[in-house]
């Protein structure tokens, strides 16, 4: 698959939510969820610094996907987009809410 503009303006929001993670002590990982149309439904980034190792933002989307989207509104419109390749746990998270491509 081709990398778009969009997806270049996604990602570059991913770099910039992984910088405020570093700035703020964390480890430098940002995400977003945009539906079909492109919109964003929901961004994070990571919030380890405390010792949670859960709260890396792919375990945020996938929560809340889970909380706010029926499955087939994840399965058929939602997008994931990381600053950094998924790790096998949190590409396997995000596999289990049903939240497709990285």
């Amino acid at each position: 698959m081709a990398i778009n503009d969009d997806d270049l303006e996604r990602l570059r929001r991913c770099v910039e939510l992984a910088r405020v993670a570093l700035g703020d002590g964390d480890e430098p990982f940002g995400s977003i969820l945009v539906d079909g149309d492109g919109a964003t439904l929901y961004e994070d980034r990571n919030r380890v610094k405390g010792g949670d190792h859960t709260r890396h933002p792919e375990f945020a989307i996938a929560r809340w996907a889970v909380d706010n989207l029926t499955p087939d509104e994840r399965a058929r419109s939602s997008n994931r987009r990381i600053s950094s390749s998924a790790c096998r746990l949190r590409a396997g998270t995000s596999g289990a809410a049903s939240v497709p491509r990285t």
